[in-house]
């Protein structure tokens, strides 16, 4: 299952997945997108379907995880992906926007967890991957709402941790750095102007010399789920090329 999937981080994510044999749940609020995602994932030999879901809707977190049982009879990989990136200056933020923030970068990562971790346990175990920021850590006051969200996501996923080890479910958080995914372009428009060249800019300056692609969280992420790090849990993988030491 990976939320938020139905284009960006999260649809990378989503055929990365599918390309190492797990049959992946896509799932958005664009019903369009997100059945092309499943469509391409199964043309491509696949296992994949789309279920429609706003994750700052709880009935929508609770339909998620059932339709993933109900189409694939269990859930052993959950990817906490969705998220909004607003900004706005501290004295303009707005109570509405910073309940926004939280509903879907934090309450709907909770939601989630609390209806896929069951599952998990019976059937032995489970791997929960949290998309994570380097924003906590550096981040600026125009994106208050966003940074304290993702601060809240990372203190879930280590107390999740903590307390899920005995029955091998897996919690881990992906530091993602900057990723020019098309809604990140799209907010740098808004901010700069010309959001692509603001990042192509950016890229230049960045330690290792480019931004992340989606690709590497998505490698990230295709790690956390695997065989290969059936010991490692309360982890930060950190993928920010060198933007958070």
């Amino acid at each position: 299952m990976v939320t938020g999937s139905t284009g960006g981080m999260g649809e990378g994510i989503a055929r990365r997945l599918a390309a190492e044999g797990a049959a992946v749940i896509v799932s958005g609020r664009r019903t369009e997108q997100g059945e092309q995602v499943a469509r391409d994932i199964r043309a491509s030999g696949g296992q994949a379907v789309f279920v429609r879901a706003d994750v700052a809707c709880e009935a929508d977190c609770v339909g998620l995880i059932r339709g993933a049982l109900d189409h694939f009879g269990r859930l052993d990989i959950l990817v906490n992906n969705a998220g909004i990136t607003p900004a706005a200056p501290l004295d303009q933020e707005t109570a509405e926007n910073w309940d926004r923030v939280f509903a879907i970068n934090v309450r709907g990562a909770f939601l989630c967890c609390r209806e896929a971790i069951p599952a998990m346990r019976r059937q032995g175990g489970g791997r929960i991957i949290n998309i994570g920021s380097t924003v906590p850590f550096r981040g600026k006051m125009d994106r208050l709402a966003y940074a304290c969200s993702k601060g809240a996501l990372l203190t879930m996923t280590k107390v999740l941790a903590r307390g899920l080890v005995a029955d091998r479910i897996l919690v881990n958080w992906i530091m993602v750095g900057w990723v020019a995914t098309p809604a990140e372009i799209e907010l740098r428009n808004r901010i700069e102007g010309d959001g692509l060249a603001f990042l192509e800019e950016k890229s230049r300056q960045a330690p290792l010399g480019r931004l992340e692609t989606v690709e590497d969280i998505a490698s990230g992420v295709a790690y956390l789920a695997s065989d290969e790090a059936s010991h490692v849990t309360g982890c930060e993988l950190n993928i920010s090329g060198g933007l958070w030491i």
